[in-house]
């Protein structure tokens, strides 16, 4: 009767630790999840950020939609601080967009907003990127589950 409770016991202790490394994987998994929509976000401002840098008339409507989409979806992906910045860096690219677009005889007022605009695009990699990468960064190291696997490996 003794070995049978302890059999119990030990049973009930491995569910339970498969239980918690199942919980583990699927954090993990979320947080992987998480960080690959707002890598693509992230990919997607870039890419944009760099269009308008080299030529700024190459931004066409399928490159505007795909930012507009971005910043939709970086809303519930992302804090206020990046939505803010986002929301900045798309009134810039318009200005930048339409002087360009106008052309500059038309647009003789607007230079230097076109100017300031294009500096803070040209900024991206020192203000827009630190505020991406404060929420790209796991919080946990990822080899903790492998950890955990090499040393049940070990025992055997």
């Amino acid at each position: 009767m003794a070995i049978l409770q302890g059999l119990t016991v030990i049973i009930a202790a491995l569910v339970a630790l498969i239980g918690f490394l199942q919980w583990l994987t699927a954090r993990q998994k979320a947080v992987f999840d998480l960080f690959d929509k707002r890598f693509k976000i992230y990919e997607v401002v870039k890419n944009c950020v760099v269009q308008v840098g080299i030529h700024p008339l190459r931004f066409d409507k399928e490159l505007e939609r795909e930012f507009l989409k971005a910043v939709s979806e970086a809303y519930f992906l992302f804090g206020d601080d990046v939505n803010s910045y986002l929301d900045k860096l798309r009134q810039d690219i318009v200005v930048v967009h339409t002087f360009e677009t106008l052309g500059p005889a038309r647009m003789k007022d607007d230079a230097a907003n076109r100017s300031e605009a294009m500096g803070r695009i040209h900024k991206f990699y020192e203000t827009g990127r630190p505020l991406f990468a404060k929420y790209m960064r796991f919080s946990q190291p990822v080899a903790l589950i492998s950890q955990i696997a090499t040393r049940f490996r070990s025992s055997d």
